[in-house]
């Protein structure tokens, strides 16, 4: 039984904690830190930024978090914040060109406040108060043909999205909030603790979702002991903390010849620019 039959098997949830852990982590696949098909990295290309918001649209509309638009691109406000990153995971077809089949933000906490602060505001303003340096992830989708198949693409880019809040912006905690039957998944594998009650969230539709923490001043020593003795293939503390350098070993697109990196200001006005474009496009007879 593969761990896709475990997590969607009703009677797991209900096992005690431990024992339900334990047969959960045992079920892993073997996890493999790149591929040869997949990079990733962040996004600098106007393009790139916008195949990225199409995917989430894609995804989010087949799942109910949002509602149709003649516009089909999931762009929030704070994604004109210029503190904001997205990170892609593509493959290369024949012409060098890249094809998003995953998708993560990732946003800082500054004056504009976090996108969870719509629903957990008082959960956010606890570690506000601590003085902890905290990010949320969000926006996240993965391609439906890849879904359910090798699931290294989303675990390298959960180690991609770690090593960048971690060794990057030096933050204390990495914040996300995700739908209910993603939970366990997040709690037993990815050992994140949950900070919020379920509640209606409106930034999906009012759909439930659960505010999840990951301590990232914490969390080698977490994985260390929840997968330190585990083989190599499973062992996530290897993987993620063990293993060398963050997965962006082929290179970044702002490396290639010709390209330009936004930073900024820049970024910001990118974005707007590339979605104010798309939305004149959509109305255009």
């Amino acid at each position: 039984m593969n761990l896709s039959d475990l997590l969607l098997n009703s009677f797991l949830p209900c096992l005690p904690g431990n024992f339900r852990k334990k047969i959960i982590r045992g079920g892993l696949p073997d996890f493999q830190t790149s591929l040869e098909d997949v990079t990733f990295q962040q996004v600098f290309r106007a393009e790139d930024y916008m195949s990225c918001f199409k995917l989430v649209y894609d995804v989010y509309l087949e799942a109910g978090f949002i509602k149709p638009s003649s516009l089909p691109y999931r762009i929030i406000k704070h994604h004109s914040d210029p503190e904001t990153m997205v990170f892609m995971g593509c493959l290369a077809d024949d012409q060098a060109e890249y094809r998003p089949i995953y998708t993560a933000s990732m946003f800082a906490d500054n004056e504009l406040g976090l996108p969870m602060d719509e629903g957990f505001e008082r959960e956010v303003n606890k570690l506000r108060k601590q003085k902890r340096r905290i990010v949320e992830v969000g926006c996240l989708a993965s391609d439906p043909t890849y879904r359910k198949g090798n699931k290294n693409v989303p675990m390298i880019m959960n180690r991609f999205i770690y090593n960048h809040a971690i060794e990057v912006l030096h933050a204390d905690d990495l914040l996300i909030t995700v739908h209910p039957k993603y939970l366990k998944i997040y709690e037993d594998i990815l050992l994140f603790e949950k900070i919020g009650e379920l509640l209606e969230y409106p930034y999906v539709e009012d759909n439930p979702a659960v505010a999840l923490r990951l301590n990232l001043r914490t969390a080698a020593e977490k994985f260390k002991k929840a997968y330190g003795n585990k083989p190599i293939g499973k062992n996530l503390y290897h993987f993620f903390f063990g293993s060398g350098s963050s997965p962006d070993d082929l290179p970044l697109e702002q490396k290639k010849e010709g390209s330009k990196k936004y930073y900024g200001t820049d970024k910001k006005n990118l974005v707007i620019n590339a979605y104010s474009a798309a939305l004149r496009a959509a109305i255009v007879p």
